[in-house]
């Protein structure tokens, strides 16, 4: 601290002491000398000479060598010049003219001062632009010497990335295209400029495209299409062009910036999967119609058969001695009722497949599993089995297709009177009905064979699979769709103490 105050005081001495005094007193002095033998040629040549004096003073040494120069040119003139000579008095008839020396002498050293310290501001703020202007002019060469060196990276960077990238100005004209678009196209970047660039899309494709482009380019928004884009061979290629602008500083778009992504092998395979489920929808089609005849030869077998039985009865009723007129008739009412059941199938199944409108009525289980029983009990009769129902008590109504799920109860139980035919033991099937959970029944058909092997159990509600010999494999399968079409669910199992156990639920009408 104290050496730089010290420092600062060596400094005040020699800049507004010593210097000022040296410069005031060479001028001076100098003036003197000249002043003593130009006397005696000219009139007061003192007067010129330290006016001389007082400015270069002033000039170079600043106020204080110039009010130094003033003093001490005052003295000199008073003493020398100025009557009475070798005096520091002044005569009354010189006052005036000395007076008017030292007024003019300060306002020398005043102008010359402030001229000489505008100068130096001058030269030094001159000073100060021209190292600014080459400190912006170096910092500008910077900037456009990295300006064109990120210019030659994003040229290569463009050059090396295989895909076809090109640029427009911010009205949309071509500036720039990358290798592989030129040698792709087989044209040049000047041939491309202007709306010649348009000339490489389809025909189809060109209205829709210049249509989006200039869209683009009005909005500013992103522009991307799928357009055949020409090659140098000829051959139309489908490409996904997308094009982003570059905003400059004032939100103004400066260029655009697009790139051609080639989209044949996707388009290709695209196509090719549209074929495919075209192919596919027919395949399922025609299945769906063998499913539907499968499955109405399935469901017909059983009714027709009755009525092939119920015919042969009344042949045999009308051919006996005498005729039995009233068998006969009852059992041609049978025939008339087998028939228009097999007829009501025929409808039910095809509603089912073709998703017509759902009949729903209200109607209870156990009567449905009644009826089922007095359908089948000449059947179980001659396979000597015994039908069992265990129906429970105070079920609700439900809203369903009655003649579908009485289907379901007769596929149901003529499979489990299948099951047991080989069977040496008791043959019962028994028929169970009983509430499961708040608002649901549960229908189960149980009977006393072989079980369901572990390896076709994924696979019995197959259509077309079948474990019989002429079976056609759509039973369960209509069963399953019919209960699913009925929002419930149809699953098997193996009872503990033998056979299959095939149940289903239902939804109760609360």
């Amino acid at each position: 601290m104290i050496a730089a105050e010290s420092n600062l005081l060596y400094r005040w001495t020699i800049d507004y002491g010593l210097k000022p005094c040296a410069i005031a007193f060479c001028f001076v002095v100098v003036a003197l000398i000249w002043t003593f033998p130009l006397q005696h040629v000219i009139a007061y040549p003192f007067v010129f000479l330290f006016f001389g004096a007082i400015m270069g003073s002033a000039w170079f040494g600043g106020y204080v060598a110039g009010f130094l120069a003033v003093v001490m040119s005052s003295l000199l003139i008073d003493y020398f010049f100025v009557p009475p000579f070798f005096s520091i008095s002044v005569a009354k008839e010189s006052q005036s003219f000395f007076a008017a020396f030292i007024l003019c002498a300060i306002a020398i050293t005043v102008v010359s001062s402030a001229r000489k310290r505008a100068e130096n501001a001058i030269r030094v703020a001159r000073d100060q632009l021209e190292a600014k202007v080459q400190e912006r002019t170096a910092e500008l060469q910077q900037s456009n010497l990295e300006v064109q060196e990120r210019e030659r990276q994003l040229r290569m960077l463009t050059e090396a990335i295989p895909q076809q990238i090109w640029r427009t100005d911010a009205a949309g004209s071509i500036e720039y295209c990358n290798h592989h678009l030129c040698d792709y196209l087989g044209r040049s970047m000047e041939a491309l400029r202007g709306e010649a660039f348009f000339s490489v899309i389809h025909p189809e494709d060109e209205p829709l495209f210049r249509q989006g482009w200039h869209a683009a380019l009005a909005s500013g928004d992103l522009f991307e299409i799928e357009a055949r884009v020409r090659g140098a061979d000829g051959v139309y290629r489908w490409f996904l062009v997308r094009s982003i602008p570059q905003h400059a500083g004032d939100g103004r778009i400066a260029r655009w910036y697009g790139i051609h992504i080639d989209i044949e092998q996707q388009y290709r395979a695209q196509q090719s999967l549209v074929q495919a489920q075209d192919d596919l929808t027919r395949l399922l089609r025609t299945l769906s119609m063998a499913e539907m005849a499968a499955s109405i030869a399935h469901e017909l077998n059983q009714p027709l058969t009755a009525v092939v039985t119920h015919a042969y009865a009344c042949r045999e009723w009308l051919r006996s001695k005498p005729a039995n007129l009233e068998k006969a008739s009852a059992t041609a009412e049978k025939i008339v009722q087998e028939s228009t059941r097999a007829s009501i199938v025929v409808s039910r199944v095809r509603a089912l497949f073709n998703k017509d409108a759902q009949i729903r009525e209200l109607t209870s289980m156990n009567r449905l599993i009644q009826e089922l029983a007095r359908l089948l009990r000449d059947e179980a009769i001659r396979r000597g089995v015994s039908l069992r129902l265990e129906l429970a008590r105070d079920l609700p109504q439900l809203a369903i297709d009655p003649v579908q799920i009485q289907q379901v109860l007769l596929n149901l139980a003529m499979n489990g009177m299948d099951a047991m035919m080989q069977s040496a033991g008791p043959r019962e099937l028994v028929i169970r009905s009983a509430k499961h959970g708040d608002d649901e029944i549960l229908v189960s058909v149980r009977d006393q064979g072989p079980g369901i092997a572990a390896e076709i159990a994924p696979r019995m509600f197959e259509p077309f699979f079948s474990t019989k010999p002429k079976g056609t494999g759509m039973g369960l399968a209509i069963c399953r769709s019919i209960i699913e079409a009925h929002d419930g669910r149809l699953w098997a199992e193996n009872a503990a103490e033998g056979g299959a156990i095939l149940q289903f639920t239902v939804r109760a009408q609360l």
